[in-house]
């Protein structure tokens, strides 16, 4: 339970000192109805409430927990009691994870994090090592590659595999594999991408064009319905081939690397253009 420092607040109506009471409310929060308890002062003559700054500051994190909790992420206070269960300082945890300890201090303090970064944190508390922020938790496969530029041609309503020796392609293909991983925990193909001159491209593209082309997209493992909407999302906000390579090479998350370096799944969460 949440400790708040109690300060001595006088009515605004001039009824003197007010109490601290708990009580339990209930919202919707990000389309979710959740149940918390907060404390607040209360003036037994009157009836108004009152919250201080550090109240106000301990019901956001109590309003954030109980949302997680609610949809199966792991609460602030989970986070910090399994760190402090494995000896680990905010700092330990944020380079077992490979994410800037601002992150972790965020989580800590009340901020969501996405499922991706839940999945992360709980292999890393469980005593696992997250050693797959390259391939964004799934095997390569170059035929569900191919099956998601199909499925890409389908929503674009026009080819994209064709001659672009992977220009255009690589950006749709991108967008799919980061945007999965932020949003369902794992990527599409386990494809691993680079930043190149033209921006994020799938890392060997140029050893791996020719296969994709001749791949045998029914040998792949179908695309979720939820992975086809994010493909559509992608493919309504993108309808043009130089709005997704322009976008593409704008993301922070490119930027930041330099040329020839590896874009790992984990900055997904950074993502501006989705």
């Amino acid at each position: 339970m949440n400790k708040i420092i109690n300060e001595m607040i006088n009515c605004p109506n001039g009824h003197g000192e007010m109490q601290i009471t708990r009580v339990e409310k209930k919202l919707k929060f990000r389309g979710v109805d959740i149940t918390f308890q907060t404390e607040h002062y209360l003036c037994s003559v009157c009836g108004i409430e009152v919250g201080s700054i550090e109240q106000a500051s301990v019901t956001q994190r109590v309003i954030s927990d109980a949302y997680r909790k609610a949809v199966g992420l792991l609460t602030s206070e989970e986070i910090r009691g399994g760190r402090k269960k494995l000896g680990l300082t905010q700092a330990d945890l944020a380079q077992h994870m490979c994410v800037g300890i601002a992150s972790l201090k965020r989580w800590e303090g009340g901020i969501i994090q996405t499922k991706s970064m839940d999945r992360a944190l709980r292999n890393v508390l469980q005593g696992q090592v997250f050693s797959d922020v390259y391939t964004g938790n799934r095997s390569f496969s170059i035929p569900r590659v191919k099956l998601v530029l199909r499925e890409f041609e389908l929503s674009l309503q026009r080819k994209i595999l064709q001659d672009d020796k992977g220009l255009f392609s690589a950006k749709y293909l991108w967008y799919a594999d980061m945007v999965a991983f932020r949003e369902l925990g794992e990527s599409m193909t386990g494809s691993t991408y680079a930043r190149l001159p033209l921006g994020p491209q799938l890392n060997n593209y140029r050893d791996l064009i020719d296969a994709i082309k001749e791949a045998d997209e029914s040998d792949a493992e179908p695309l979720t319905s939820e992975e086809k909407k994010i493909i559509s999302k992608i493919s309504m906000v993108f309808p043009k081939d130089k709005m997704v390579f322009d976008v593409s090479h704008r993301e922070v998350i490119v930027q930041k690397k330099a040329i020839g370096n590896i874009i790992p799944y984990l900055d997904a969460a950074e993502l501006t253009g989705l």
